[in-house]
């Protein structure tokens, strides 16, 4: 008992005091359909134009560069994910599987399926829809001491991305890039019921990456800062159908 109110107690401190001055909402209600969703980085079917998007906000007290929203659905294969995220000038460099994404602009998903913050799974995506999928070990709840298991893939996992716009090219204006996921469910083994019952909840949060450390033009955003490894942070992900 003591131990859950010294996670329950730090979890909050440290959401109440990275939210930048922002009231937000900690949990995100995950409705169920049966639509049949094709994962082409469109956003065409009826779910996803009901679903009213959730915007981004800044990991600093600065105003966003760049802004980003994402939606959330599932049904009895995928938990579904669909994000905009404006850039006037659409960067990406990296193709391969795995490659350290990190690195350059990027869209981030961690999903914590069991309520355990010391392991997590990790996807990131570019706007050549390039992924990398890590399972994290984090023994000291941040980034200081993580470790990665990098021979992990999640099978199955689908995803496509949609540009208004050119990558690599600045010489035009863009708009930005649309990115579509499914997740499998049965890849996320660490969840108490694989697909997840009504009323389950799991623990995630959603973190970009626009421009680079590199030449000193990095900002993050997030659902809930600080996000990332800092799984202390991250919300309730409440499965409804």
């Amino acid at each position: 008992m003591k131990t859950k109110f010294i996670y329950f107690f730090l979890t909050q401190m440290i959401i109440n005091s990275c939210a930048v001055g922002q009231e937000r909402q900690q949990s995100y209600t995950c409705i169920f359909t049966d639509v049949a969703i094709k994962i082409d980085g469109k956003q065409h079917e009826s779910i996803w134009k009901s679903i009213d998007p959730i915007w981004f906000i800044p990991n600093e007290k600065e105003k966003l560069k760049a802004k980003s929203w994402f939606k959330i659905t599932w049904n009895s294969e995928y938990l579904l994910f669909y994000f905009w995220l404006e850039d006037k000038d659409i960067q990406a460099q990296m193709t391969n599987r795995d490659d350290h994404l990190w690195l350059e602009e990027v869209m981030e998903i961690f999903i914590d399926a069991d309520s355990n913050p010391k392991t997590y799974y990790e996807f990131e995506w570019n706007a050549l829809n390039t992924i990398l999928d890590l399972y994290v070990l984090n023994p000291n709840l941040n980034r200081d001491v993580i470790r990665q298991w990098w021979n992990w893939d999640c099978e199955g996992l689908l995803s496509a991305v949609s540009v208004q716009g050119t990558i690599n090219n600045s010489k035009d204006n863009d708009k930005g890039w649309f990115l579509e996921v499914a997740i499998p469910f049965s890849e996320i083994q660490s969840a108490e019921n694989i697909p997840p019952k009504n009323g389950d909840i799991w623990r995630f949060d959603l973190t970009r990456r626009e421009g680079t450390e590199e030449n000193g033009t990095l900002q993050k955003s997030s659902w809930l800062p600080p996000s990332t490894h800092f799984p202390m942070s991250y919300g309730k992900l409440i499965f409804n159908k």
